[in-house]
């Protein structure tokens, strides 16, 4: 303890002040040791007085078991390594491409403009370094008048600007790129550019993964089907995991709904490891160092908790009370691998010995029918209504853990509109002709001009009311009308419909779709799969790097919840005034 004063100025008038010292104590600790081994040893002068401290607490009486130490698991491991796509039964390999991946691809077409000049510019650099200075630049040249750049039929102000830009200096790559596909441009003059087309295929091949052949994608339904396998064929020792609603986001253990295992890990199970138990941590746990502060990431003392909110107190509860009780035991697993625990045999300090057992009659075990069990981390096979040891496993997805996503390419919104009674796909997000995104309303006022104009017959300075079939709606909401299917009075589907401009003097004329969701993604939907609150669908491109290096991008579709219901103001049979 150091004692030092301090001078503390005190005015008495104008031009008059006294000096006064006011002592300050301030306590900190010394240590004469130079290696500071007394101050942080924290010494104490009385234990005997915390034990007894300890007993009048009631923590001498046995509340709580022993803290594991140590933990044999026996366990048993499969590894699926086939999927399907769609409900079909063709099998193939997983091997290194994650599972997402495989999913999730769609074809990435050619058409836009940006696409078209980029592979035409990939094929005149190929050619340029394949030809000499004098040779390079009359190939190019034949190769464009052969397949000279194509004028959109109806593009938007900035696709036409760009397409005049690059007009006559670049080849087609998209009419190039299919007629290399279809093995017509190594002919005649082309014939020495073979080799050149063929790298030119492999390289845009390369750009994007290519879709399966099967498709997982069910658009009547706006969800992925698809499932993983033990074996390439079915047979009775089959592992399988499906999953018949992935939508979008990240895949992991609770995309599976249905496991069915024909195996018996108990009987097979030889692998048993020696494991060990590690406390389970969360953010604004107290710190079991004593010169350490929790962090602010979580203030539990500032939770408002009502009577009701059993929840909050529990979690409290948990977290101040009973979070130190709790152990994780890490297993180490790989990708696409399920793996039974047979029995855990734990060791605590104390030396006591405990297995505990994945039986029913031995371990966890609380109801005969599994709805009534509360467990986490399990895929149930489809006898949902039995207890057997094969229905508790662990399964580690073969998924990315991070990936990079586009923004969406296109988004198609579908909502109710309880006014009109009908079911809309507002296309917000659309893809110009150069393949940019593009606010869908923007694209479609640009392209179609001002939806439905009203017109008024007037007679000298009158105005004469008129009949309006129709109240105008945007352009690019697309209808769909319900139907019943396969002749059911209970099973309907929307089908996609279009709406008409109908102007006076003027023939009706269709307004299409500009998006490729709607367009000729989804023709129709199960009346089941948009709810209330609506559905979205985008397209985005997604690049994630692989565990074996390499890095995959590919472009799928996503489904998200909607923002609830809309008004489209139609209304029909209006006489206007």
């Amino acid at each position: 303890m150091s004692l030092y004063p301090k001078i503390k100025d005190k005015l008495l008038g104008p031009g008059f002040y006294s000096r006064a010292y006011i002592p300050q104590f301030r306590l900190e600790g010394r240590s004469r040791n130079p290696d500071n081994e007394d101050a942080l040893a924290m010494r104490i002068a009385d234990p005997l007085w915390m034990l007894g401290r300890q007993w009048q607490f009631g923590e001498f009486r046995a509340e709580d078991n022993g803290s594991p130490v140590g933990v044999v698991g026996n366990y048993h491991k499969e590894k699926l390594g086939h999927y399907s796509l769609g409900g079909s039964t063709a099998r193939q390999p997983v091997k290194s491409v994650p599972v997402e991946a495989r999913v999730e691809a769609m074809a990435v077409g050619n058409k836009d403009l940006r696409s078209k000049v980029r592979i035409g510019q990939k094929f005149e650099s190929m050619i340029r370094r394949a030809y000499n200075a004098t040779d390079a630049p009359a190939m190019i040249s034949a190769v464009r008048q052969k397949y000279p750049l194509q004028e959109p039929l109806k593009a938007d102000e900035r696709s036409l600007r760009f397409f005049k830009l690059m007009s006559g200096k670049v080849i087609d790559g998209g009419i190039l790129l299919d007629a290399i596909n279809a093995k017509q441009f190594a002919k005649g003059a082309f014939l020495e550019l073979a080799s050149l087309a063929d790298h030119l295929k492999n390289w845009y091949r390369d750009l994007f993964l290519p879709p399966a052949a099967d498709s997982a994608w069910k658009s009547h339904q706006l969800l992925h089907e698809f499932g993983l396998h033990k074996l390439a064929n079915d047979q009775t020792d089959e592992l399988t995991l499906s999953a018949p609603d992935y939508q979008n986001g990240h895949l992991d253990w609770y995309s599976f709904d249905k496991a069915q295992v024909g195996i018996d890990p108990a009987q097979q199970s030889k692998q048993t490891e020696p494991l060990m138990p590690v406390n389970v941590s969360f953010a604004a746990m107290p710190d079991n160092r004593l010169f350490s502060f929790e962090d602010s990431r979580i203030n539990l003392t500032d939770l408002d908790v009502d009577t009701t909110d059993l929840l909050k107190l529990l979690l409290i509860d948990f977290s101040l009370v009973s979070g130190s009780d709790w152990y994780s035991i890490p297993l180490k697993m790989e990708l696409g691998e399920a793996c039974w625990i047979n029995y855990l045999e734990v060791t605590d300090v104390f030396g006591v010995h405990t297995r505990i057992q994945n039986s029913q009659n031995v371990g966890v075990f609380l109801d005969e029918n599994g709805l009534q069990t509360w467990d986490i981390f399990k895929i149930r096979d489809q006898n949902i209504g039995t207890y057997h040891p094969r229905d508790h496993f662990l399964f580690l997805a073969p998924a990315t853990t991070f990936r990079m996503e586009s923004r969406p390419l296109e988004e198609l919104l579908f909502l109710r509109d309880e006014f009109a009674n009908m079911v809309w796909a507002i296309e917000r997000t659309v893809r110009n002709e150069m393949g940019t995104p593009t606010d869908g309303y923007d694209l479609h006022l640009e392209l179609n001009g001002p939806f439905l104009k009203e017109t008024e017959e007037t007679t000298g300075n009158e105005t004469m009311p008129h009949f309006r079939l129709a109240a105008p709606v945007p352009t690019n909401w697309i209808p769909y009308l319900p139907f019943h299917l396969n002749t059911s009075q209970t099973e309907i589907e929307l089908r996609q419909a279009m709406m008409i401009r109908n102007e006076a003097n003027t023939d009706p004329v269709d307004i299409p779709p500009l998006s490729v969701l709607a367009g000729e993604d989804i023709p129709a939907v199960r009346e089941e799969a948009i709810p209330r609150a609506g559905v979205r669908v985008q397209i985005t491109r997604q690049r994630v790097r692989w565990t074996d290096g390499k890095t995959y991008i590919w472009q799928g579709r996503k489904v998200l919840a909607g923002r609830g219901e809309g008004n489209s103001g139609l209304s029909f049979d209006q006489l206007l005034v």
